[in-house]
């Protein structure tokens, strides 16, 4: 499964944290065992994390135990593929932070709806999210729900993902009224028997906050939360924002969770917040359906539901003409859906004034619309329960609901929705205005009508509709995206245009328009635009990593008790049949293996090669039981492969970055302006902007206008000082987009740049042009920024050398296209200091 840009940040932000957390937890770890016991817990590992990782530390939550953890957030908006970000969140936690491969995962959901299809999903072995999980446990993957019995047994052999109900956590009538903390059987094997009072009182001692039947003996609860909060597990939580009360974090924290993760599309500021994904990113990506059309009513009666219905019947159908076609050409199967809100479904609610939903269908029926192609969806009646709606032979396209859609449904065929409520006084608009933004198959179309979506309404005004679908974008975490809404017969509502190069630049800078980009040079001297996927990812070669006595040293140094699978309290008997207590610990799967499928699974991830994966795997395990000796291999093989897995990817940067610096020293790639259109860059005559409120505040930039809108806080303050810069000629901020500028470095994923802005010399012409790249305090130092520096860096070198080339595919009309430019990035924080450097 192929991720998108933002997943592979998110993936790449948590990759970073784990290690961080793990590294400083371990050191804190040596340093607790020199502290009397009962300051032990003193020590804030989670704090130094945040520190080391450069992000906030709001939320400082400790267990049940009064140890410290980390609960962190990663805010994406609705469609942004949070089960797929979960499922990688697992797969990371498991090898890089637990280092193991089996333990419990706790799984917190927020609706019956993604309850059943997230555990459906889960279940099918043939799902592609379903073999990630087995990929990161060896084939070895439990999915459990909440009353299913669950044993030690279970937890040391597999990777168990336990799902839970967001309300079973969340209630604020007291935990002892909720059944994940009652009194139940299919838990028997983490406890004692229940007449051994003393196995009980030393499992208690270890395990502070176990809750008791009885203080007398005392007797543990043989429950779900029990065993939970002995397993210390991993929990994610979706929609986070609606368990971060008082009550229910308390009821998590007393759950003992080693670490959670959260996914919210409207995060609490007061949260740990970890990466975000905008909703601009999910756009550019192709998963959602915009821009949105509102159409208003079309007649002079401005409650006429019905008229609004045979437009929408007629709308619907156009749009499965479309979808006819594209199926024909592309072999993908689209119908479009309409969702019909209406104010009234109960049976005894009928006949009161209010448009019912049998009303709706009726005259659906009228309007010679087949029975079969109509659903209704309430709390009383669920004509979708258990309907495949993604399949061909699946007859539905309308779906009439009142609230029952509005939150946790999920089919990216619905298009239109059609309200009949007063949009004035209609709340129900902005959980359902997230029901029809999903892109099928999250790519887009190619055909405009079948990737945008569509709101009907009939009673209310335009002013309503637009705050109520204003209110719903940022519940979806799509906020920044509110400049797509596009309303029928009223330009005046996010009108877009096109603006053109201002002509004073034009005239005058033109040759400042083509910028550099890196062109190889192959046999016959012959020029093509440098590619990862020709010139680098064929010429990876792993061969040359090679298991050496330093690595072993290295290895063998880090080799603990800490690095087995997990610790575990054990209350036993000796042989004079007396408490004893200790900690012991769980070998890989609860079995000493080498597991040689999971190696592979993990070297296969890095290569595409998985024979040469194998065979490396086979090599590198051969070399370690030599030298460190099977058994000790067997216990410590979940730390092992994380390990081996760091090596061999930092040895594959490493490959990448050499291959390109001798690309470079040979001279078979250089730096190049062209004015060649498949091999050289410029800067886009025209660009489509969304009209803003506020006019445009530029006095420099490069075009009639500016799209403030998309802008973000860091983005408007860089604007603002190159504005007033004294050698300003022009700037502009840079798109990520296909027709903009891009860099493509020795990594697969091209840098794009935020700005580029020119600098003019005393006599007032053309000195200089910097591509700047500006990054938030929060990213500064991880890998990603260290890349950019030094690829920046690369390219500011060849300038300084003279050594940027000129491809003229005719000869332009002012001379040559300029080669004065510049590199640079510029850090949150810094941008005053280094803006006015380079401007003096």
């Amino acid at each position: 499964m192929f991720l998108k840009k933002y997943q592979i940040k998110v993936v790449s932000e948590l990759k970073s944290f784990y290690s961080k957390a793990r590294e400083t937890k371990d050191a804190f770890d040596t340093a607790r065992k020199a502290l009397p016991e009962d300051m032990r817990h003193t020590l804030n590992w989670v704090q130094t994390s945040f520190q080391t990782a450069v992000k906030d530390y709001k939320d400082r939550c400790t267990n049940g135990l009064g140890e410290y953890y980390p609960r962190v957030v990663i805010k994406v908006p609705t469609g942004g593929g949070k089960t797929l970000l979960a499922v990688e969140a697992i797969r990371e936690y498991q090898n890089i932070f637990a280092r193991k491969r089996a333990g419990l995962i706790v799984w917190i959901v927020p609706s019956e709806t993604i309850y059943s299809q997230t555990v459906q999903k889960l279940r099918d072995k043939s799902n592609p999210l379903r073999q990630l999980l087995d990929q990161a446990s060896g084939n070895k993957t439990l999915i459990l729900e909440k009353g299913q019995h669950l044993t030690t047994h279970d937890i040391d052999e597999n990777l168990v993902i336990l799902f839970i109900m967001i309300q079973s956590i969340s209630r604020k009538n007291g935990k002892e009224a909720l059944k994940v903390f009652q009194d139940s059987g299919g838990f028997e094997s983490f406890f004692p028997a229940d007449n051994r009072y003393d196995l009980h009182a030393e499992l208690k001692k270890a395990c502070s906050n176990l809750d008791l039947i009885s203080e007398i003996g005392p007797v543990i609860k043989t429950s779900l939360g029990n065993a939970i909060r002995l397993s210390k597990p991993f929990f994610i939580i979706d929609e986070i924002h609606k368990v971060f009360s008082d009550t229910a974090r308390e009821t998590i924290d007393g759950l003992n969770p080693e670490m959670v993760l959260g996914l919210s599309a409207t995060p609490k500021a007061e949260m740990n917040i970890l990466t975000t994904v905008s909703g601009l990113e999910l756009k550019e990506e192709d998963m959602v359906k915009l821009d949105m059309h509102i159409i208003p009513p079309s007649g002079r009666k401005k409650d006429d539901w019905k008229t609004m219905l045979q437009e929408i019947r007629g709308h619907r159908d156009a749009l499965e003409k479309k979808a006819n076609r594209y199926r024909q050409n592309s072999g993908l199967y689209i119908r479009p859906i309409a969702l019909i809100q209406v104010e009234a479904t109960g049976k005894d609610q009928r006949g009161k004034g209010r448009v019912h939903s049998l009303d709706v269908k009726e005259y659906l029926q009228e309007l010679k619309t087949n029975p079969d192609d109509i659903a209704i969806k309430t709390s009383a009646q669920n004509d979708i329960e258990d309907v495949d709606l993604f399949a061909p032979d699946c007859n539905i396209r309308y779906i009439i609901t009142k609230e029952a859609l509005r939150e946790g449904w999920d089919c990216s065929f619905a298009y239109l929705l059609g309200i009949i409520p007063n949009v004035n006084s209609d709340t129900g608009i902005t959980q359902l205005v997230g029901r029809i933004l999903r892109q099928p198959f999250a790519r887009k179309t190619g055909v405009v009508e079948l990737d945008e979506s569509y709101i009907y309404y009939s009673k209310g005004d335009t002013r309503s509709i637009l705050e109520r679908v204003d209110a719903g974008f940022k519940n979806e975490g799509l906020e920044d995206l509110v400049s797509k809404i596009k309303v029928r017969d009223n330009e005046s509502i996010n009108p877009a245009k096109k603006v053109k190069i201002r002509k004073e630049f034009r005239s005058k800078f033109e040759s400042a328009f083509y910028l550099p980009v890196w062109v190889m040079i192959e046999q016959g001297d012959k020029k093509r635009r440098f590619s990862y996927e020709l010139d680098i990812k064929p010429y990876l070669d792993f061969s040359t990593f090679k298991i050496t006595d330093s690595i072993i040293e290295r290895l063998n140094a880090s080799l603990s008790d800490e690095t087995k699978e997990r610790q575990s309290i054990i209350v036993t008997l000796d042989a004079a049949s007396k408490v004893s207590t200790k900690y012991e610990y769980s070998e890989v799967n609860g079995t000493k293996e080498i597991n040689i499928d999971y190696l592979t699974r993990r070297y296969a991830e890095l290569m595409e090669n998985s024979f040469y994966a194998r065979k490396l795997a086979f090599s590198h395990i051969k070399t370690l039981t030599g030298k460190l000796g099977k058994e000790k291999v067997e216990e410590h093989f979940g730390f092992i492969t994380a390990f081996l897995h760091v090596l061999l990817s930092e040895h594959k940067k490493i490959t990448e970055e050499n291959l390109f610096l001798e690309y470079l020293k040979a001279k078979k790639i250089v730096l190049a302006v062209s004015n060649d259109p498949d091999l050289g860059f410029k800067i886009p005559y025209e660009d489509d902007i969304v009209v803003g409120r506020i006019p445009n505040p530029y006095k420099y930039y490069l075009f009639e206008d500016v799209d403030l809108i998309s802008m973000n806080t860091l983005e408007q303050k860089v604007g603002d000082i190159l504005d007033r810069q004294e050698k300003i000629l022009w700037w502009f901020r840079n798109k990520v987009s296909r027709n903009w500028y891009s860099i493509q470095g020795w990594q697969e994923y091209k840098l794009r740049p935020d700005f580029v802005a020119a600098k003019k010399g005393n006599n007032g012409n053309l000195e200089l042009v910097y591509i700047l790249e500006s990054k938030g305090e929060h990213l500064a130092g991880n890998a990603d920024t260290l890349y950019k520096q030094k690829m920046l860096d690369i390219m500011t070198e060849q300038k300084k050398h003279k050594a940027i080339y000129h491809y003229e595919q005719a000869k332009l009309p002012f001379g040559q296209a300029n080669d004065n430019v510049e590199f640079y990035l510029v850090e949150q924080g810094k941008e005053e200091k280094d803006l006015k450097k380079y401007f003096r």
